[in-house]
């Protein structure tokens, strides 16, 4: 008996190097059995575009997607090899490029262009704001990373939807063995920030509250480094002024290899996630994390994490004194937690529930 087929819509990848572009690069190329075509906003190339290619179409397609307030709906995307078949969208905003039907089904990251708008500059929380006005509408089904995502999505719209599933994310693995490069001026001992420099991840409170811990007079330094988001220029600026804080941006596996493999903690009191999936890959490299004792982050890592208000720098501070100060066997029972979340969250189990559910149709 054959699969059901489906398009997929993976124009998230001409934006997105994320964690979230990792996982629905999973879906993508390991379900292909799904997906007789692939698109990339208007292509279906056999590859997937990278480099200068993959930028330019990313800009392209912002630049189309901004325009498009003033249509209701857009006809649904023909091509002769997918035919008229039910689309899986990885990531809402791109359901404004097509005209959504009951039969199609949204990945949810999370809602946070509507319900945290200061983290967002105001285009793209009103794209958002268009494309879960079209999914309110059509009621297609919908699948979360994140018992927390699909809490506020139903706050937010109801839960009369054609179906409403959590499949959570895995922890990858790529970066726990290989080579490793040391990133120039980095010294011992430092704590550990990876992730987009966007508002959300909250550098700026970070850099902060370092400040305020009394660290740096204790010979500690804070390393943080991710690819450019809109509070990049920000916490650059800042970084450069604040003795012990070094700024990095897209570095190389080798080398975020080494800053997991050396660093002392990681630290990331985020304002907004979807699932929270870092703290559980940094356990993997025998590191505890500081994370928001709210939301999917909470929901994600437990007790395995020390827990502290993400918009209050006392409290990150104070956070970072206790990460600094543990004995190895408080570490060492905080990691047992967290690599116990992580044991249950394996790719294999990621791509059964989505297997599973394709076939549903």
């Amino acid at each position: 008996m054959s699969s059901p087929q489906y398009l997929a819509d993976f124009s998230l990848a001409l934006i997105n190097r994320t964690g979230a572009y990792y996982v629905c690069r999973d879906v993508v190329e390991r379900l292909r059995h799904f997906f007789p075509a692939v698109r990339y906003w208007r292509l279906f190339p056999e590859r997937e575009p990278e480099g200068v290619a993959r930028k330019l179409l990313g800009r392209a397609m912002l630049f189309e997607l901004s325009r498009l307030s003033g249509l209701s709906a857009l006809p649904r995307p023909r091509r002769s090899r997918a035919g008229d078949l039910p689309t899986l969208f990885l990531d809402p905003l791109y359901v404004l490029r097509t005209r959504l039907e009951l039969r199609d089904i949204v990945l949810c990251h999370d809602v946070g262009p509507l319900t945290h708008t200061h983290l967002f500059d105001a285009g793209t929380t009103a794209m958002y704001a268009r494309a879960y006005g079209a999914i309110r509408a059509a009621k297609p089904g919908m699948v979360f990373v994140s018992e927390a995502s699909r809490q506020e999505f139903t706050r937010l719209f109801g839960n009369d939807f054609r179906f409403m599933t959590v499949i959570p994310l895995y922890v990858r693995q790529a970066l726990t063995a290989g080579e490793e490069t040391p990133p120039p001026g980095v010294t011992k001992p430092f704590l550990l920030t990876v992730g987009a420099l966007e508002v959300r991840k909250n550098h700026r409170r970070i850099i902060e509250a370092f400040i305020a811990s009394g660290l740096r007079e204790r010979g500690y330094s804070y390393v943080f480094c991710g690819p450019r988001g809109n509070s990049a220029a920000e916490v650059a600026a800042l970084a450069q002024a604040t003795p012990g804080v070094q700024g990095f941006g897209y570095l190389s596996t080798a080398e975020v290899r080494w800053l997991y493999s050396n660093a002392e903690g990681f630290v990331l009191p985020s304002l907004l996630e979807g699932f929270g999936l870092p703290p559980l890959e940094a356990a993997q490299h025998g590191l505890v994390s500081i994370v928001s004792d709210q939301g999917a982050q909470r929901e994600a890592v437990g007790d395995s994490a020390i827990l502290v208000d993400a918009e209050q720098v006392a409290s990150i501070a104070a956070g970072l004194r206790a990460l600094a100060g543990m004995s190895d066997e408080e570490k060492q029972r905080r990691l047992r937690l967290a690599r116990d979340y992580a044991g249950a969250l394996s790719q294999e189990r990621y791509l059964e529930r989505w297997s599973a559910l394709l076939s549903e149709g």
